[in-house]
């Protein structure tokens, strides 16, 4: 199978649930255009594994970002991609720092997407490990400016479906990172919406 992670993802995992609860988890096949499966194939750092942050704001809102060379109004929770081998709370914990320069404490572990992106009988596989950090204080910008973030936004965890929907609706070459990107909003309003029901 092409594109599998083999040993390039992170470790901890275990170690992770132990500490921070027994994550959601789900399966999506997304079919993508070549184009999209050669882009994730070939990341120059290799990467086959992310983290996804639910950064909860103090007023209980949701971190959203955007990039400058995003689609205008595309805004997403904030991402990180982890290194080989990485430990996966402190890739948490240091992609939540370079990407909002904020104290935060990472809080629950939510869910695990294995994503198989597909195209003409190839595929590559890619994970998304979501957590809930919460904020602690500080002020409220980049910490590596190669991130590229040009704004904040914060929502209400149930606008979370209406994040993925949007995202869902980009066009053009925006379409499949658009689809790939809304799964995992999905898993996370599933996710905050079953622990406010409990």
């Amino acid at each position: 199978m092409s594109g599998t992670a083999g040993d390039r993802g992170p470790t901890g995992i275990a170690q992770a649930i132990e500490l921070y609860g027994r994550p959601e988890e789900r399966d999506a096949i997304i079919q993508v255009s070549q184009e999209t499966l050669d882009y994730w194939r070939n990341l120059e750092d290799g990467r086959t594994a992310e983290v996804v942050m639910l950064v909860r704001r103090q007023n209980g809102r949701y971190l959203l970002h955007t990039k400058s060379f995003y689609p205008e109004g595309a805004y997403r929770l904030l991402t990180g991609g982890i290194h080989a081998g990485e430990d996966l709370v402190r890739a948490a914990m240091r992609e939540g720092r370079e990407e909002t320069s904020l104290e935060l404490r990472l809080e629950r572990f939510v869910g695990i997407v294995r994503q198989s992106l597909t195209h003409d009988g190839e595929q590559f596989c890619f994970t998304s490990y979501l957590f809930e950090l919460a904020d602690q204080g500080g002020s409220l910008r980049a910490e590596d400016e190669g991130e590229g973030i040009s704004g904040y936004r914060e929502v209400s965890a149930a606008s979370l479906p209406e994040v993925a929907r949007q995202l869902e609706c980009l066009d053009g070459d925006w379409a499949d990172w658009g689809a790939l990107r809304a799964v995992s909003h999905r898993l996370a309003a599933e996710a905050l919406a079953g622990r406010t029901a409990g």
